[in-house]
């Protein structure tokens, strides 16, 4: 999220706004220009989720954290009343509060809803109960920005919504240009310590079950075993209780388990360039989404070609044969005989990142979000100029 809403801040405040962004203490693009307002009001002590606490502690310093860090925004928003309170990432077990406290003071509110259901609840057994939290804060907001046209639908199928509140507006690129030093493909993979001659496949991201990870390893396994340079490479951290365990004990069973490399660790920004340009393909074989994927804009960003599976709003972005494949969920079968593909035409692959990345700089460029944020959602909230509007994004 805080590359999200570090573009995007950039992107409204080059059309005129005055925008304020609040960031936590440990604010990883410190180091990059930006052209709104930080606003150092958070912190991310105790909020960490990949905690090894027991549950029921790691949700209690959550909360209190969070809280903490809604106070301190809540009293800022009301010294400086800004026109606009924007609002990305929520954590409904405490939002539904602070969210009803801001309406009832009269701020307009804007959720960009990135998931339209949570990967994971923060409990097992009252899901309805934190499915209501949800609902009633959607409710409190003005307007729901949604990624895809499928995003709109499950949304509208499982929250009662006005239709009319919730507009569907692209995630933007990821492209990395210009926020840190470039690295070539050789030195990328010097870094990681593949050989020059790999056929590298990657995986990035967050580690969850609804992911398909484990129907990935099953079709590299295929895959290295008719292509002997073929190796793939997992990075992420588990987060929420999640355990790389179950796949620890594939790749045991797998015939080439040793031509898989996990960094099982989260990726800082500064080292994600390492990862995607020492990599051939950018694979997201999810089983279940409902949202739209930042690796996947990533990938676009570096060029690559990537192969997804159809759920959520990935099949929007990826045209299939054209900027990169589209296969079915947890079918081992066709993603490894996507992967082949892909290896194996390598004059194809090419084009396809590289048309990726002509489609995602013209149609997902931070210029058109923000353009059409404004026009959209902004404008539509009772902001008639530009040039006076105010801005706040808690990431």
């Amino acid at each position: 999220m805080a590359l999200y809403s570090y573009k995007l801040a950039n992107a409204l405040a080059s059309h005129g706004l005055d925008v304020s962004l609040f960031v936590d203490d440990q604010y990883e693009l410190d180091h990059l220009p930006a052209s709104f307002t930080k606003i150092r009001g958070l912190s991310s002590k105790n909020v960490s989720l990949s905690s090894k606490d027991y549950p029921i502690i790691r949700i209690l310093k959550i909360l209190i954290a969070h809280f903490r860090n809604w106070s301190k925004l809540f009293l800022h928003v009301k010294k400086d009343r800004p026109d606009i309170i924007h609002v990305q990432p929520q954590l409904y077990l405490m939002d539904w509060c602070s969210l009803a406290l801001l309406k009832k003071k009269g701020f307009k509110i804007v959720i960009t809803i990135h998931d339209v259901i949570p990967h994971k609840f923060f409990t097992r057994h009252f899901h309805r109960a934190e499915l209501l939290l949800l609902q009633f804060m959607y409710n409190k907001a003005d307007k729901l920005i949604v990624h895809s046209e499928r995003n709109k639908r499950q949304l509208l199928d499982r929250f009662s919504q006005d239709e009319s509140r919730v507009i569907v507006i692209p995630h933007g690129e990821y492209r990395l240009d210009g926020l840190g030093r470039e690295i070539t493909k050789i030195e990328a993979r010097s870094m990681l310590d593949l050989d020059e001659n790999d056929k590298v496949l990657l995986f990035f991201g967050f580690i969850r079950r609804v992911k398909g990870i484990d129907t990935l390893l099953r079709a590299f396994d295929s895959v290295a075993e008719a292509l002997h340079d073929a190796l793939l490479i997992i990075a992420g951290c588990c987060i929420q209780g999640e355990s790389f365990s179950q796949y620890e004990a594939l790749l045991r069973r797998m015939l080439h388990g040793d031509r898989v490399k996990v960094f099982l660790e989260y990726v800082k920004h500064k080292d994600v360039p390492a990862f995607f340009r020492a990599t051939d393909i950018v694979i997201l074989p999810y089983l279940k989404f409902s949202s739209q994927s930042g690796v996947l804009h990533l990938a676009q960003g570096f060029g690559k070609a990537t192969i997804v599976t159809d759920v959520g709003g990935m099949p929007e972005v990826v045209e299939d044969y054209r900027t990169g494949l589209v296969v079915p969920p947890g079918d081992v079968e066709k993603l490894a005989k996507a992967i082949l593909y892909l290896l194996i035409n390598e004059e194809k692959r090419i084009e396809m990142g590289e048309l990726a990345r002509e489609v995602a700089l013209k149609e997902f460029s931070w210029d058109a979000i923000a353009r059409r944020t404004i026009d959209s959602v902004y404008s539509n909230l009772g902001i008639v100029s530009r040039d006076t509007a105010c801005e706040f994004i808690a990431p």
